[in-house]
């Protein structure tokens, strides 16, 4: 189905200029984490094509504990639009945007269980990374697991409590990471019977 009857060649046009874009924000991501790009001539015509969208959301959300959100925020906008156009179902838009958001946390805590498993460096930058952007989704969940507490941040180093002490594993990322699943295949579930 096309949105409003627009013409098929207008519909796929824009759809490949949005995927152009986010692949443009996904590239400025992956380069800003290699110091000597900065000033490369690719990263400043990236930084030029995404800009008119990236700015004005890192107006509304400013980065939070030295992350910068709104580039991903970008992403899943334009991902939403680009089913709009190409679907005119807005409900399936909304839920494609909740979809999405919880398929990049669930990666971001996966990745963050798999570090603390394999012991990576925590002063690794990329690990750092990891380890703060998703700590606000497991800071939740620590609650369940009173024993651990005491543990110092981010899963790493000794905890004065014994039971972490022995299992070395952090498991408020862990619980976190099954409760979204849960709520990802609910949600995608429902997505696929809904009838409106």
């Amino acid at each position: 189905m096309l949105a409003l009857g627009v013409p098929f060649a207008v519909v796929s046009l824009i759809s490949l200029l949005i995927s152009l874009l986010i692949l443009a924000i996904l590239l400025r991501v992956i380069l800003s984490y290699f110091p000597g790009m900065s000033y490369s001539p690719l990263v400043h015509y990236l930084g030029s094509a995404t800009d008119w969208i990236v700015v004005p959301i890192r107006r509304v959300v400013p980065p939070m504990g030295g992350m910068d959100f709104s580039p991903a925020i970008a992403i899943v906008l334009l991902y939403a639009i680009r089913i709009l156009i190409v679907s005119g179902d807005l409900v399936g838009a909304v839920l494609s945007i909740v979809l999405t958001v919880l398929l990049i946390l669930i990666i971001l805590l996966f990745v963050r269980v798999f570090f603390t498993f394999f012991r990576m460096d925590p002063w690794n930058p990329f690990v750092q990374m990891v380890m703060r952007a998703s700590e606000p989704f497991a800071r939740p969940f620590r609650s369940w697991f009173p024993q651990q507490r005491r543990q110092q941040p981010y899963g790493y180093g000794r905890s004065s409590s014994s039971s972490t002490a022995s299992s070395g594993v952090d498991l408020a990322p862990i619980a976190a990471l099954i409760v979204l699943l849960v709520i990802w295949f609910a949600i995608n579930y429902l997505n696929g019977h809904r009838t409106f």
